[in-house]
Formats: C-alpha cells, sequence, structure tokens
C-alpha cells in the first residue's frame, strides 16, 4: 500500500538549482518534498564542476552573442552575491584576486566593453604586473591582464549547508527514489533500494534532474529537447598561488582547492555526447594537457588524474553548449529549469520562486490593486 504525501511544490532532483529552488520555496512558507535518484544530494553534474564561482568574467568574454554574454554574465553576477553571502565558509582561500589573461587585443577590447556594461569589476594590468603572483606561468603570449573577482568554492560546503538550510527550513526530502508523473499535480516516488512508493499530491512540481527531465518530460507528454555535454578536467598538485585563467577558447582555466589542489579544465572544450556517462576519452585529456603545456613552465601532466562532467541546455540544432539558465512551462503545473552555470542556480530559484509564490497566493497577504484587475 502507497504511503500519501501531500505538498505545495515537489522538486525532482537535488542538485545545486533544486536544493536551492526547494530552500527558498519553504523559505517564503510552502510546504516542498524534494526527490532525488540517488542516495546523496548534489550527485553527477553539481559535484564533477571545477568549482568556481563565476563572477560573470569569463562568459561575458567567452559567448558570441552580445546580448546572450551579458545576460549571462549579470545572472552570475547576481548568483555569485548571493551565495557568497549565503555560504562564506564556501569559499577557498586564495592570496590575491584571480588573474585573467588575453592574447588578442579585439578579445580585451570586447571583453572591457562586455563588463562595463555588465557592471563586472575589473582591473587592467600589464602581463610583467602579475609575473611575481605566477611565476611558473608563461605570460609570454599574454597582451593584457585583468585582475578579477572570480573565486573557487568548496562545492561540498556550499551543499552542506542548503542541506542544512532547507532540512531547518521543513523541506522533506526523498533521497534514493525515482520520480514518475501520474499527472501534472500527481507523482509516484519510488524508493530504489526496497520498491517502496510514495503517492505524492501537489500543486507545482518543479524538474531540475538534469539530463533526467528528458524521460519526465516525455512521462508528461511535453518531451523537452536536452542535449548532453562532456567537459574533461585535470586535478593534482598545487600549480598557482591565485586562479588564472583565459578569456581565450580552448586555454586553461585553473582554480585551487584545499588541500593544495588545482583543478585543470580548458574554455569551450564541451563536445556534445548520445549518453550521460563519465568515461574519460583519452583524445580530449590530451587537449587539456596540451593547453596546460602551454600556460604552466615544466612538466606536470603526469601527476594529474582526469575526470568526466556532464551538463545539459534546452536547445536544439548545430549550435555551442548554451551557458544561459532557462526556465520552461511543461504544463500549468509543471516547470522545467536548467541553472547553465552553478553561480546562476539563485536567479533561476528567485524567478521560479516569483512565479509560483504568484499563483499560489496566501490569503493572509493582501492582493496589489492589480492583482485584482487578473
Amino acid at each position: 500500500m502507497s504511503r500519501e504525501v501531500a505538498s505545495d511544490v515537489v522538486v525532482v532532483g537535488a542538485g545545486v538549482s533544486g536544493l536551492l529552488t526547494s530552500l527558498k520555496l519553504a523559505q517564503v512558507g510552502l510546504r516542498v518534498t524534494l526527490v532525488e535518484r540517488s542516495s546523496t544530494i548534489a550527485p553527477a553534474a553539481s559535484s564533477r564542476n571545477e568549482g568556481w564561482l563565476h563572477a560573470g568574467t569569463y562568459h561575458a568574454s567567452a559567448i558570441a552573442d552580445p546580448h546572450e554574454a551579458v545576460q549571462v554574465a549579470r545572472k552570475c553576477l547576481y548568483g555569485y552575491h548571493q551565495i557568497r553571502n549565503l555560504a562564506p565558509e564556501s569559499l577557498e582561500w586564495s592570496n590575491g584576486l584571480a588573474i585573467a589573461l588575453v592574447t588578442e587585443p579585439v578579445r580585451s577590447e570586447q571583453a572591457e566593453g562586455r563588463w562595463e556594461e555588465a557592471q563586472v569589476r575589473f582591473r587592467r594590468v600589464r602581463p610583467r604586473d602579475v609575473e611575481p603572483a605566477l611565476p611558473n606561468v608563461d605570460l609570454s603570449r599574454a597582451v593584457c591582464a585583468y585582475l578579477v573577482q572570480d573565486v573557487g568554492i568548496d562545492i561540498r560546503l556550499l551543499y552542506r549547508r542548503l542541506l542544512t538550510e532547507a532540512l531547518r527550513s521543513g523541506v522533506s526530502i526523498e533521497l534514493d527514489s525515482e520520480f514518475h508523473f501520474v499527472s501534472d499535480t500527481v507523482g509516484e516516488c519510488v524508493r530504489r533500494h526496497d520498491g517502496a512508493v510514495s503517492r505524492l499530491r501537489y500543486r507545482r512540481a518543479v524538474l531540475a534532474a538534469g539530463h533526467e527531465i528528458n524521460r519526465l518530460s516525455t512521462q508528461l507528454g511535453c518531451p523537452v529537447p536536452l542535449r548532453l555535454w562532456k567537459s574533461h578536467i585535470l586535478y593534482g598538485p598545487q600549480l598557482v598561488d591565485r586562479p588564472v585563467f583565459w578569456l581565450d577558447p580552448l586555454e586553461v582555466a585553473i582554480v585551487n582547492h584545499t588541500p593544495s589542489v588545482s583543478v585543470v579544465g580548458m574554455t569551450t572544450d564541451a563536445i556534445e555526447v548520445e549518453k550521460a556517462d563519465f568515461e574519460v576519452e583519452p583524445s580530449r585529456i590530451a587537449l587539456v594537457q596540451e593547453a596546460m603545456r602551454r600556460t604552466i613552465v615544466g612538466e606536470h601532466g603526469d601527476r594529474f588524474t582526469a575526470y568526466a562532467c556532464i551538463k545539459v541546455d534546452m536547445r536544439s540544432g548545430r549550435v555551442p553548449l548554451s551557458v544561459n539558465s532557462e526556465i520552461r512551462r511543461l504544463s500549468s503545473a509543471v516547470y522545467c529549469v536548467s541553472p547553465g552555470k552553478l553561480t546562476e542556480a539563485p536567479f533561476v530559484a528567485d524567478r521560479v520562486v516569483h512565479q509560483i509564490c504568484d499563483e499560489l497566493l496566501d490569503g493572509r497577504i493582501p492582493a496589489r490593486p492589480w492583482d485584482q484587475a487578473r
């Protein structure tokens, strides 16, 4: 016999987007059930990224469309400040501001224009000015350097804070459970280790389940075009004293994590794949190693370990990976979300909460004049 659970909102997927959305919904007084297929919170992409808290610096420069580039930068800044205030203990310590490098004057001019429009903070310096901070970085290709606000973040501490606050706010969390739609306001939660079934009744549902959105949206009869992308990353002994990255494509971004670990990714390296697995592709790792050799003086490749991360976007066709967050409505009761980047997750969560609370009114709060006209 199945257990009946009534909620105002069911959130499917306990990654950073699902955790934040659940917490914020509960904090405005809604009853929330969070369902996660894994036995842990924040699995998959949420725990396999490089660990950057972006301040809009890179994406304002890297995205081809200028309007979208500034939009993503602003969303990152929104999340950057919110996460810093929510979980300051999760920020990684650095010996100074992060350093962004660029090889082309044209790219430098473009970046500065977009940063100013998005209100991204930066300070332009000469490459030789940062040599003392980056003694083992080859700066010979750099025409310009910038001191920027991007920092490393310990995602374990961030998720621990989000989990603690969610539980304290009354969120009911169902781990190791697979969600299935019965209708857009009724679902079943099947516990994977023993098959126990809970029937969930709710007024709104939010799908924040990464690549699982495809299965769930198809069940609902509103399939979402979902693309899978794989990035390759290295980690090993600390290489630099400060975070450093190039604005140019196919170059390295290096961020440090406790204890004395550098994580090395490559800009714009994601390739579209057919299935969501974490198998490492040697040819892609070779590209990251080659980019690392262009930047770091000396041989370090044999001391680094490779892993892969899966990302998703809700686009179709032969266009590059989109890191612009999206919110889609699949029915009158169901939303699906893609945060784009970890740092955009607070923006997505706040927009979803705003929309749901506009629909699920609290009778104790008076309507505004324009609400009564709807």
